[in-house]
C-alpha cells in the first residue's frame, strides 16, 4: 500500500472507481498485457517526421528496365508507414521474420536496449512491438490478400492470440511446422528441431481456392 500513502483523497477515489469498473465489466477470452508506458523512439520519431523513401542509384539491382520493385533498407516501422502511403489495400502477400523473443541478448532491441530473459517485461515489450506492426501490415493487404509471419516456440502462442486480435480468429488459415536446424529455443529436456509460420489473411471469404 505504500505507492498509495501520498496520493489525495480525490486521486485514491479516481483509483477506487476505476477499479470498481474494471470488476464490473465482463471477462472476455483473449490476449491481455502491459501496455507500454514510454512510447517506441521510432513510433515518436514517425509522429513528429513523415519518413521518405532516398532512392540511392549505386545501390540499384537491375536486370530489366522494369521499375515495378523496391527494396527498402531501413527500419521496419519506418518501412511500413511510408508503404501505408504508397500501398494501401494494394499488397498480396507479406511475410515477416521478427525477433524470437528467445531471451538472447543480443537478438533484439527495444527503445535502444536489448531485451534479455531477466527482463519480466520482455514478452510484454514484444507483443506492443508487435501489435503495432501487424495493424499497420493489415491495411496494406488487399481484401484476399495473406500473410506470413515465422516464430518460435517463445512466442508462438501469443503470437496466435495477438494475431486473432488484429486479424480475426476466422481469418486464420494455418500453422505450418518447419524443419529448421536451428531451433529457437534449445530447452532443457528436449531440443525442438521446428519453428513455425503462422497464416493469416484479411477476409478469408475472398480467398481464391
Amino acid at each position: 500500500m505504500s505507492k498509495y500513502k501520498d496520493c489525495s483523497k480525490e486521486k485514491l477515489l479516481e483509483i477506487i472507481k476505476q477499479q470498481d469498473k474494471e470488476l464490473q465489466e465482463p471477462k472476455k477470452y483473449g490476449l491481455f498485457w502491459d501496455k507500454e508506458k514510454v512510447i517506441e523512439n521510432v513510433v515518436v520519431d514517425c509522429e513528429n517526421n513523415l519518413p521518405v523513401l532516398k532512392r540511392i542509384k549505386n545501390k540499384e539491382i537491375k536486370t530489366n528496365d522494369s521499375e515495378d520493385n523496391i527494396l527498402i533498407e531501413g527500419d521496419n516501422y519506418h518501412a511500413l508507414n511510408v508503404l501505408n502511403y504508397t500501398h494501401r489495400n494494394k499488397i498480396d502477400v507479406i511475410y515477416i521474420d521478427p525477433p524470437y523473443n528467445t531471451g538472447n541478448k543480443t537478438e533484439w532491441k527495444y527503445n535502444d536496449k536489448y531485451i534479455d530473459k531477466n527482463d519480466g517485461y520482455r514478452h510484454s515489450k514484444w507483443l506492443n512491438m508487435m501489435e503495432k506492426r501487424l495493424l499497420i501490415a493489415k491495411r496494406l493487404i488487399k481484401s484476399g490478400g495473406s500473410i506470413f509471419i515465422s516464430i518460435g516456440d517463445d512466442e508462438h502462442a501469443n503470437l496466435r492470440l495477438l494475431c486473432n486480435r488484429v486479424f480475426g480468429e476466422e481469418n486464420f488459415i494455418t500453422n505450418i511446422s518447419r524443419i529448421a536446424k536451428t531451433a529457437s529455443n534449445k530447452g532443457k529436456f528436449f531440443a525442438p528441431s521446428c519453428d513455425y509460420i503462422l497464416l493469416y489473411t484479411k477476409r478469408s471469404e475472398e480467398l481464391n481456392d
